[in-house]
């Protein structure tokens, strides 16, 4: 796949990086001035930043402008309360209970800048969690909260160092869909562009369920 052969480079390169940098070690006549030394160690840092940022991408997928990354299901099953289920490629479905009137998705945007998007490597994304919220103010103050986490934990996260530290090569961009309303029998679309997520009906249901919700809420 395109993807992983670019992410294979990409985990080359930091190797390279790095071999290249502890050579200076092995050979200590090649050190004919601190020069060399802090460009060693600049180089196995470099070469071991790529290679985890390319160990991280592994829990993302590859993103193609406005493809359909998921699909969601309504089931009624009380009282503003709903069954809904989440299909994605290459994923068993994800079966939950929301409460409230609408549904929410949101996703993790990586893109790979300067030297590194050279690579090749396409800009990622992560589903991170599934959300229900009331459209009534004192009830999503007071009411049930349902989220539930979509994503995949990784001991080196590059997107959450890049949101509170800014790290080089990296741009973090976090996406969500529009609160969308919960209908019996209705089912979505979540697209996905390189700016964020979208949710388009997929069924009547759904037409009918978002032609009577943001009438009201305009």
């Amino acid at each position: 796949m395109p993807q992983d052969f670019a992410l294979l480079t990409l985990a080359a390169v930091g190797g390279l990086l790095a071999l290249f940098g502890l050579a200076f070690f092995i050979r200590p006549r090649w050190f004919f001035s601190w020069l060399k030394g802090t460009f060693a160690i600049l180089l196995i840092l470099a070469g071991a930043y790529i290679g985890l940022l390319a160990l991280d991408l592994r829990h993302y997928q590859s993103l193609d402008s406005m493809e359909t990354i998921a699909t969601i299901g309504v089931t009624k099953s009380g009282p503003q309360t709903w069954r809904v289920r989440l299909e994605r490629d290459e994923q068993p479905p994800l079966d939950v209970t929301l409460r409230g009137d609408q549904w929410q998705v949101d996703a993790r945007i990586i893109r790979l800048a300067g030297p590194l998007s050279w690579i090749g490597v396409p800009p990622a994304y992560r589903l991170e969690r599934l959300s229900g919220r009331y459209v009534s103010l004192e009830q999503e103050r007071s009411g049930e909260r349902t989220v539930f986490s979509l994503g995949q934990d990784s001991w080196f996260d590059a997107w959450t160092l890049d949101q509170e530290f800014g790290l080089p090569f990296v741009e973090a961009v976090y996406g969500n869909a529009t609160f969308m309303p919960l209908k019996d029998g209705a089912i979505f679309d979540v697209r996905l562009s390189s700016t964020g997520l979208v949710a388009l009906p997929g069924n009547q249901q759904a037409r009918e369920a978002m032609e009577e919700w943001f009438p009201k809420a305009g």
